[in-house]
């Protein structure tokens, strides 16, 4: 398998390559072949930094001109201590990584106001809080960025509807549209079940004297719930047990279809984790995957675990249809 490292940097060998082709047809034409290949070679190398450079200058001029032509300005500028923001980028990568994903954002929001441009690498990424900038990128102008998006997500979202435009999404949408009819989303026993499933759970573990991850919680009361609303069979993450504070240990490790379960949930927040830290490191992120698809692993242990529940909805839809059920 390709990994995304490796797919990026066979594309930028492809460039060089095609610069490298451009320069020798060039030398042909002007009759310049008495220079060794090595330096035509070199010639080219060197031009890259410098086309690079000289297009971020092209851009950052293409946008003065246009903030300035619609009465606007340019979001401020984030001012790392290394190359093209890099120990920025790091930070982030860190606090989303090993702490809190929004405590690297309190200085420069500080500084800065609610929308500003960290500029990872020289690209333009844009941080906002801003409702009216958000509505415009879920609205308006959401076919600028989806491309970037799509690239990032795929190894996780796939193809499906959280993760495809145009009429890939139509489809998918048609696909999910019966689940939201009004008698569907009026059985509330699915919710309820799970609900209080989750604050039993939430309850014993006080009882005991031990904190709770709410963000842990709702995200296995949403699997839960969700894989029987959707798929008509839950997956069960609830019953392999809360987490436990990193410096207490569980008196017992779950077994058999809890185990299952908890390896579910672990594996999917964690290719979750993964993908959310990708944009942070700009379009430089496929080279810190280099060796390996960070998010192949726990997708192995998320497909293995799904496909069997997959199979069995659709097993049955098709009997019912056989039988004449509805």
């Amino acid at each position: 398998m390709i990994t995304p490292g490796i797919d990026f940097l066979g594309r930028t060998v492809l460039c060089a390559g095609s610069l490298y082709l451009v320069t020798i047809s060039f030398a042909r034409f002007t009759s310049a072949l008495s220079f060794p290949p090595w330096i035509l070679l070199l010639g080219a190398s060197i031009s890259l930094p410098i086309a690079f450079a000289l297009r971020v200058l092209y851009v950052d001029l293409i946008h003065c001109r246009q903030a300035t032509r619609m009465g606007a300005r340019l979001a401020p500028l984030v001012k790392g201590k290394q190359f093209g923001n890099i120990d920025f980028m790091l930070n982030m990568v860190e606090q989303v990584k090993n702490g809190y994903p929004g405590d690297g954002w309190i200085e420069p929001i500080a500084k800065l106001g609610t929308c500003f441009n960290f500029h990872i690498m020289y690209e333009d990424l844009i941080f906002t809080v801003e409702p009216g900038h958000i509505k415009t990128i879920l609205a308006s102008d959401f076919e600028k960025l989806w491309d970037k998006f799509q690239n990032t997500m795929s190894s996780v979202l796939g193809t499906g509807v959280f993760n495809s435009d145009g009429d890939m999404w139509k489809f998918h949408r048609s696909m999910t549209r019966p689940f939201f009819s009004h008698d569907r989303i009026g059985h509330f026993n699915i919710f309820d079940r799970h609900a209080e499933d989750a604050i039993a759970r939430m309850k014993s573990r006080f009882r005991a004297g031990h904190p709770v991850d709410f963000q842990d919680v709702m995200s296995r009361f949403t699997l839960d719930s969700a894989s029987e609303f959707l798929f008509g069979n839950c997956v069960h993450s609830l019953s392999a047990g809360l987490n436990y504070p990193y410096n207490i240990a569980p008196a017992e490790a779950p077994t058999g279809k809890a185990k299952a379960a908890e390896d579910f949930a672990r594996a999917f927040a964690q290719a979750q984790s993964i993908i959310s830290r990708r944009p942070l490191k700009g379009w430089t992120w496929p080279l810190f995957e280099i060796f390996k698809d960070d998010t192949k692993e726990p997708m192995q242990i998320v497909n293995s675990f799904i496909d069997p529940i997959l199979k069995e909805a659709i097993a049955k839809k098709q009997s019912a249809e056989a039988s004449g059920e509805k």
